[in-house]
């Protein structure tokens, strides 16, 4: 892992350029010296649909697509129509009601203040088991979420072959494709 830091130098907004389109992005405090940048893809339907294009190409050979709700979502459900799946599977935050034996893990993700449970009925455990899984996110900050999602596809039989993010923040992971960096800002006000 590398990380990737910038110093904060009071500005407001960060331009990103991922898949040939700009997008400006307000600094946002999180703590005493770090900013992020916020990505929200969620209704950006152009966005969205030229960055499934290209994750699309390298999500090749995978059988099935599993993503955590709810950013993840338009973002795999058109990677599965280009890649012409039928199905995809999504991660809940939490245990519903209706799921039946429930395949279950923990996690704490950075957008999150409490530890969550990623959670999948178990009625799609014959989805995943001895399938080749893709795992999709729209960012992959602490990789917190994207192993949680690994564990998943383990518990149900599955083998997580490929990995796939829009954006990866503060960090690069070897193994996760993705289309752009979004760095970290530390530094006094």
């Amino acid at each position: 892992m590398k990380e990737v830091i910038l110093p904060y130098e009071g500005r407001e907004f960060y331009e990103i350029e991922v898949a040939g389109m700009r997008r400006v992005l307000p600094l946002l405090r999180v703590s005493e010296d770090t900013w992020i940048a916020y990505f929200d893809s969620l209704g950006d339907r152009e966005f969205i649909s030229r960055c499934a294009a290209l994750l699309s190409e390298r999500l090749k050979g995978c059988d099935i697509l599993l993503t955590s709700e709810s950013k993840g979502i338009p973002l795999v459900h058109e990677i599965a129509s280009i890649l012409g799946h039928q199905r995809y599977i999504v991660a809940r935050k939490e245990v519903k009601p209706f799921m039946v034996n429930p395949i279950v893990t923990e996690c704490k993700p950075v957008t999150s203040k409490e530890v969550i449970r990623l959670s999948i009925d178990g009625r799609y455990r014959k989805y995943l088991e001895d399938k080749n899984v893709g795992i999709v996110d729209d960012i992959v900050s602490t990789r917190e979420t994207m192993a949680a999602l690994e564990r998943l596809v383990r518990l149900a039989g599955g083998r997580g072959y490929k990995k796939a993010a829009i954006l990866l923040e503060g960090a690069i992971f070897d193994d996760v494709d993705y289309l752009g960096i979004l760095p970290i800002f530390k530094g006094n006000r």
